[in-house]
């Protein structure tokens, strides 16, 4: 079982089972410690952890190494998955990435101080009719196009992992992870920190999940929030493959800048 440890970190209440969840973007490498030159990964979009439900659709992917040099490898995409493999240059840990990746648009507009989605004509509804119709908007109505960004990224090792990890880009939503995503253990903790633009991002709410919890009696859903330094620590009992996501609201930063931001990180927790 995968439990938060309260060091600095504040954890929020389980997750309701059943209830409604946006897509997550996730990459999962096929071998988390590859022994031969060369690294196969799926990336997609999905409720329900691992189980791919529509492909990534990333036309390349970069696997960095611990020097910040960028191996690109083409993405194939097929209905619900997208697949790539590149060979790896040399020995050590690289960091597979998506990059941020522009998913869509949005349009919304002010409605009493709040900011409501709009929906052209004849599109679809939602429950409670939070969307609006195009139609019904004034022409002096303020509204706004926000985009939606996503990055995943996921840790490899070929043989021996690297001393330092694989930088980071330094823009949008990222985890910096302090303890080595390649050295982690059952009854071992994650050390990691949430950064936005390269700085760390204080309040952050993530979620964890584990992959591979529908063979299983019961799914393992929790949330926590990083400290004021954006600092996060959280103990794993049980070995698996388990995905961080989180996500940052455009209105929660520069609102110049309407950008929804959501990012994942997939980890390996050995036996």
């Amino acid at each position: 079982m995968l439990k938060p440890v309260l060091s600095g970190l504040a954890v929020a209440a389980l997750f309701v089972a059943g209830a409604a969840e946006a897509r997550t973007s996730y990459i999962l490498p096929y071998n988390f410690a590859p022994t031969e030159a060369y690294i196969t990964a799926e990336a997609a979009t999905s409720e329900n952890v691992f189980v791919p439900e529509g492909a990534l659709k990333v036309d390349s992917f970069q696997i960095i190494d611990d020097k910040g040099a960028a191996t690109p490898a083409k993405g194939t995409q097929f209905k619900e998955v997208t697949l790539f493999e590149s060979a790896l240059p040399h020995e050590g840990t690289f960091r597979l990435t998506t990059g941020n990746v522009e998913m869509r648009s949005m349009q919304m507009v002010e409605v009493d101080g709040k900011w409501r989605p709009v929906r052209g004509p004849g599109g679809p509804g939602t429950p409670g009719g939070q969307m609006l119709q195009q139609p019904a908007i004034s022409a002096d109505a303020k509204t706004v196009t926000v985009k939606g960004m996503s990055r995943a990224d996921s840790y490899i090792s070929l043989k021996k992992p690297s001393d330092t990890l694989p930088p980071l880009e330094g823009k949008g939503l990222e985890i910096a992870p302090v303890s080595h995503p390649s050295r982690l253990f059952a009854g071992g903790t994650f050390d990691f920190t949430v950064v936005f633009d390269g700085k760390p991002l204080p309040a952050a709410d993530f979620k964890i999940e584990r992959g591979g919890d529908q063979y299983r009696d019961a799914s393992y859903v929790y949330t926590g929030t990083t400290d004021a330094g954006g600092k996060a620590q959280v103990a794993f009992d049980t070995p698996g493959v388990y995905v961080i996501e989180m996500s940052r609201n455009w209105q929660d930063g520069d609102q110049s800048d309407p950008r929804n931001w959501s990012y994942s990180l997939t980890l390996e927790v050995a036996p």
